[in-house]
């Protein structure tokens, strides 16, 4: 590599779940890494809801270390427009409530003492291709160059655009809000998912318990005041509940784009789309596409033109190989929900109350084609669909 500081094997742009997961598996590999925070503090500010399969954490390799582990959840109780609510719960827990700037604290930490370089207050705002390989402008004019650079910036990010690469359609972002409630009653080992279009119109609200009294409430929609709707929530289901915390944010569900690298460079996590679009949830899939990345990187780092290339597409082919269909169908799900009407939705968890076992037997946070497709093939979900379509049309011209 030479003498020159500012030149890395690789150079991985934000230090969430998917960046952390990048850098130690580059690291791992004896590759000399540079991992770029634009805030002053790792994990700040944290807009996560902060549930996270215990399947998917082994996929992660992870446990669920007391440093960031808040509560085990056993499973959700769903609130349809009208009527009673819908539990399904497993006998042994199937989640983790944790506490995602501690997770996001714990995973740079290791990857710190694994020998990776970490600037924070450092902001990436070009990316580049020169002669000696990608080169990163830095906020205050700086550059680091990079044999691979990997952005794992999050939403919104221009970097893949600036290496030739489609960005996801963030017009697909739904504004959010969050609160952080106390003094509430306590709300057990489930997840609460509230439905409507009094609630939160085209996507749904949640109250995550994060102890006996305490929980995240939050909810997102394009449709309307998203804090008057979570105003409204909370007086109708806590009214005695404080609000300790507030904090904004947007859920992605516009899908993965179409290509995920191009020479020298590869993104994943949230700015390449890789979200789960019926929860807006990605820190298994954002850390597990992190992960293959990183070894992508250290691979093609050792290599140069078409065959350092052979490698970066590799990673492209592998997470979609993981993933790529189940998230096609929670895309497909995510279109088919985002328009219906009160009435429809109703008539919709009639048909999955009628289901609870086999959701139960069958459902995965993560991996949720197998059960989307298990449900539309039920008849009287395919006698809805005359009605799904007249709610699409209606809400395309509403």
């Amino acid at each position: 590599m030479g003498s020159n500081p500012d030149r890395y094997d690789i150079v991985t742009v934000g230090a969430g779940v998917a960046g952390c997961e990048a850098v130690l598996e580059a690291a791992k590999q004896n590759a000399r890494v540079l991992l770029l925070e634009e805030h002053p503090q790792v994990g700040l500010p944290s807009h996560c809801s902060g549930v996270v399969s215990l399947s998917g954490l082994q996929l992660l390799e992870l446990e669920a270390h007391s440093s960031f582990s808040q509560k085990l959840i056993h499973g959700a109780r769903f609130f349809p427009p009208h009527g009673e609510p819908i539990e399904v719960r497993k006998k042994d827990p199937v989640a983790l409530i944790l506490n995602r700037m501690k997770l996001d604290q714990f995973l740079a930490k290791q990857a710190v003492a694994a020998g990776v370089e970490l600037r924070a207050k450092t902001r990436a705002s070009k990316f580049e291709r020169t002669s000696n390989g990608d080169s990163l402008t830095l906020a205050d004019g700086s550059k680091v160059e990079a044999k691979v650079v990997i952005d794992a910036s999050g939403a919104g990010s221009r970097l893949p655009e600036q290496a030739g690469l489609q960005a996801p359609d963030w017009t697909q972002i739904l504004p959010g809000i969050q609160y952080e409630l106390v003094d509430m009653k306590e709300q057990g080992d489930l997840v609460e998912l509230f439905f409507g279009s009094k609630r939160a119109p085209g996507f749904f609200a949640w109250s995550i318990p994060t102890g006996k009294n305490s929980a995240r409430v939050g909810l997102a929609s394009k449709k309307g005041n998203v804090k008057k709707f979570l105003d409204d929530l909370v007086k109708e289901q806590w009214p005695k509940a404080t609000v300790d915390a507030t904090k904004s944010g947007s859920v992605l569900v516009a899908g993965p784009i179409a290509k995920c690298w191009s020479p020298g460079f590869m993104v994943v996590g949230d700015a390449a789309g890789q979200v789960k679009q019926t929860t807006g949830g990605g820190i298994v899939i954002g850390g597990y596409c992190g992960r293959l990345s990183g070894i992508a990187a250290a691979k093609a780092a050792t290599h140069s033109g078409v065959e350092s290339e052979r490698f970066l597409r590799n990673y492209d082919a592998q997470w979609r190989e993981k993933f790529g269909s189940d998230l096609r169908k929670m895309g497909l799900a995510r279109k088919l929900f985002a328009g219906l009407s009160d009435e429809t939705l109703d008539r919709l968890f009639s048909v999955l109350r009628d289901n609870v076992s086999e959701i139960e037997s069958e459902g995965d946070m993560d991996f949720q084609g197998k059960i989307i497709t298990k449900m539309l093939k039920k008849r009287k979900v395919a006698t809805l669909l005359p009605r799904v379509a007249a709610d699409a049309i209606k809400a395309i011209f509403s």
